[in-house]
């Protein structure tokens, strides 16, 4: 372990297990790659799930690659539990590259059996490259460029990867019996060991409970600690790496070290959480549905809120968050405007609609052609044009206290003129009543019928009165 500064501790990490071709790693790998990327580049916009393994032979020879076997990720800092000191990790990957037209290993660099060579406490690559992804083959110049310094690297301590998943092509006892024989070759170099299983987010019971067993053999008995982790899910990485440390530096302060449930039980409360504090950030700074991502997103950049949720979610699922809110504010307004409307609403239908004998049996559909033709249609209503959608020109050109033509067909609408119908009928039944009058009286009967003008009362020599009078 070098040291440099009072308060930060180089470690040297190698990170191993099964890999090679199909044959002997499966369909896809145990995750070693995807264990490191998370470790290293932690920012959820930079974690990629498809890492290379089948190469060109230019792919190969390429200054990331280097004509070796293992990839260098580069070094990050991290703080203690304590905030005491820093670590500062170097990491390199142990893998198999496989020649993309022979589909056998490359032949190249020191082509000793894999379970020997990753057990090497000495690494040297002249001018080798970190890597960063996939893409950054063939046109390095394009990425950020670091060289492995001074082209070698000392191993302070190993993390032996254990995929807990079940994958097509690969037996567990062919997993088991590899990593055995890697953990043999490990061993020898009296360095430090942690055997990280993988994929515990999409793990077998068996494939856990195997791991275990391997750890309980009497060559590693104690000398050994597993780490269950899930570079997908962000759960117990860090923890592993950290724990590689305190051992390397045989701190006095050790992490605890979480089951995966626990560790998953706290991930996700750290998620809601932050989920929680970036929606109260947004409400509180964004009161206008008009607002824009490029321009609200520059405010709440400099929020702690926003940067923790960019860090755990990425900046795709921070702009979601905010078009929901934007949504949100917007279907409130739109609720609050056609609210104001059907208020307006039975006032323009008594207007337009007094008669119930017209429309009583009548299809909503029919009642709204029926006011769109009717003279005064103009006096309460507005149509859009056709390429702008009521709610954009009511919030925008339309300033006016008319009705848009196109709030008739909502179901709210429909409502208002059911409601409006069965207040008509109300009053005619209470109209339509039969009234008795003593005999001096000019009026002796008469009731109330409903016809094209309105209702209407007739008397008992057959004179009609407007019932309006």
């Amino acid at each position: 372990m070098a040291r440099k500064g009072d308060n930060i501790k180089y470690i040297n990490v190698a990170v191993v297990g099964l890999s090679g071709t199909e044959k002997d790693k499966g369909s896809i790998g145990v995750g070693k790659s995807c264990l490191c990327n998370r470790f290293m580049r932690s920012l959820s916009d930079d974690y990629n799930v498809d890492h290379i393994s089948v190469l060109s032979q230019s792919d190969f020879s390429g200054r990331v690659v280097n004509n070796d076997h293992f990839l260098y990720w580069g070094e990050v800092i991290k703080p203690t539990e304590d905030n005491s000191s820093d670590y500062a990790f170097q990491v390199i990957e142990h893998t198999e590259f496989i020649d993309d037209s022979s589909f056998q290993p490359f032949k190249g660099g020191k082509m000793e059996p894999y379970a020997k060579r990753c057990s090497a406490t000495k690494i040297t690559s002249a001018e080798k490259l970190m890597y960063i992804c996939k893409n950054q083959l063939g046109i390095e110049k394009e990425y950020e460029q670091k060289v492995l310094p001074d082209g070698k690297l000392n191993i302070d301590g190993f993390l032996c990867v254990f995929d807990v998943s079940v994958v097509p092509n690969r037996s567990l006892d062919k997993q088991i019996e590899i990593v055995a024989n890697i953990l043999n070759n490990l061993v020898k170099t009296k360095k430090p060991i942690i055997l990280v299983t993988t994929k515990n987010d999409d793990a077998n019971e068996q494939y856990v409970k195997e791991a275990e067993k391997l750890l309980m053999r009497k060559e590693y008995k104690g000398a050994i600690l597993m780490v269950e982790t899930s570079a997908h899910e962000n759960i117990n990485v860090d923890l592993a790496f950290m724990t590689l440390a305190q051992l390397v530096d045989k701190s006095k302060l050790r992490n605890k070290v979480l089951g995966f449930n626990e560790a998953a039980r706290q991930r996700k409360e750290l998620m809601d959480a932050s989920t929680e504090s970036l929606q109260r950030l947004i409400r509180l700074h964004v009161l206008d549905y008009r607002a824009i991502w490029s321009q609200a997103s520059k405010k709440l950049a400099h929020h702690r809120e926003y940067q923790m949720f960019v860090e755990l979610f990425g900046i795709d699922a921070t702009q979601r968050l905010f078009r929901r809110h934007i949504k949100q504010l917007k279907d409130e307004q739109i609720a609050k405007k056609i609210q104001g409307y059907l208020e307006m609403l039975p006032d323009i239908l008594h207007d337009i609609c007094p008669d119930v004998a017209s429309l009583i049996n009548e299809e909503w559909t029919n009642v709204q052609h029926f006011i769109k033709t009717h003279p005064d249609f103009e006096r309460y209503f507005y149509e859009c044009p056709e390429d702008i959608p009521w709610v954009d020109y009511d919030f925008g050109e339309n300033t006016t206290s008319k009705i848009p033509y196109d709030v008739l067909e909502t179901p709210e609408a429909e409502t208002v003129f059911k409601n409006h119908i069965n207040a008509l009928q109300q009053e005619q039944r209470r109209l339509e009543y039969v009234y008795s009058y003593s005999s001096t009286g000019s009026l002796s009967t008469f009731f109330y019928r409903s016809g094209p003008c309105g209702l209407a009362m007739i008397l008992d020599n057959g004179a009609h009165i407007d019932a309006s009078l």
